[in-house]
């Protein structure tokens, strides 16, 4: 396992260079407009319940490694709560039209977010070897590690700001992600790389690394871009196509100007 470990920090690295995160962290831009793009996680934040309860879990077993994630699969699926919390928190919490809903939950603007859980389902739903669930786990605690490091000096600026503490854009969220699957073992990092694998386990491993490495890279590209072109104040009304949010040192409201707004990161 440990050549599959070392890709996932290899993979962790690069993640980190994501331009979200830099976006995140300027405190010169309203730390509500950095959030902006918070309604988009919404197809992921809700299915990662459904992920833990029927890909990753797997009730009754009796391999060990099938256990770790069985107990891990617990935690992580209750997130969701948190974030709906969050959501009313921050102003999202608006009313629409259901078709209007299923547009924006379907919509071109959240695809990425939502191949994320696809591909998760695909590689796991399927999947009768824990190992390579394994590897799933490990590669998205490490992207949830990078991102929730981040956002949790962000959760601090939004509580000074509207004095409300967030839970799922927080601190004590990221107090809880320790980097590697949750389990009953005293050395979880040293256990892990202890663990054998067949040469056709590394490879499919890898590969799953890869994807689920790619897919978050992705969806957060799509947040930064939906986070450029909607206004927190009006999260789900895009800006005209030839106007984008530039951003002043005061934390208000973003100041628009005519310009013309590029649509990649």
């Amino acid at each position: 396992m440990k050549e599959v470990l070392a890709l996932i920090e290899k993979k962790k690295e690069e993640f980190a260079q994501l331009a979200l995160f830099e976006f995140l962290a300027d405190k010169s831009i309203d730390p509500r407009q950095r959030l902006a793009f918070a309604p988009c996680m919404a197809p992921f934040a809700m299915m990662f319940k459904d992920i833990n309860a029927y890909a990753l879990r797997e009730e009754p077993t009796n391999n060990p490694i099938q256990k770790m994630i069985n107990q891990h699969s617990y935690e992580d699926g209750r997130h969701w709560r948190w974030y709906l919390e969050d959501i009313e928190k921050l102003g999202f919490n608006e009313s629409m039209q259901f078709v209007d809903t299923l547009k924006f939950l379907w919509g071109k603007e959240t695809q990425k977010t939502r191949e994320v859980s696809y591909n998760l389902f695909a590689l796991c739903v399927f999947q009768t070897d824990p190992i390579l669930k394994l590897a799933v786990v490990e590669s998205i605690e490490a992207t949830g590690t990078v991102a929730l490091d981040v956002i949790a000096k962000l959760g601090d600026e939004l509580q000074q700001l509207t004095g409300q503490r967030c839970r799922y854009y927080s601190a004590s969220h990221y107090a809880v992600e320790t980097g590697h699957i949750q389990a009953d073992v005293d050395d979880v990092e040293q256990f892990l790389e202890n663990i054998e694998l067949t040469e056709e386990q590394k490879e499919k491993a890898c590969q799953a690394v890869e994807t689920v490495f790619a897919s978050f890279s992705a969806a957060l590209n799509e947040f930064l871009v939906y986070a450029k072109n909607h206004s927190y104040q009006q999260p789900f009304a895009k800006l005209d196509s030839v106007t984008a949010i530039t951003f002043s040192n005061e934390v208000e409201t973003p100041a628009l100007t005519e310009v013309q707004l590029l649509s990649t990161v």
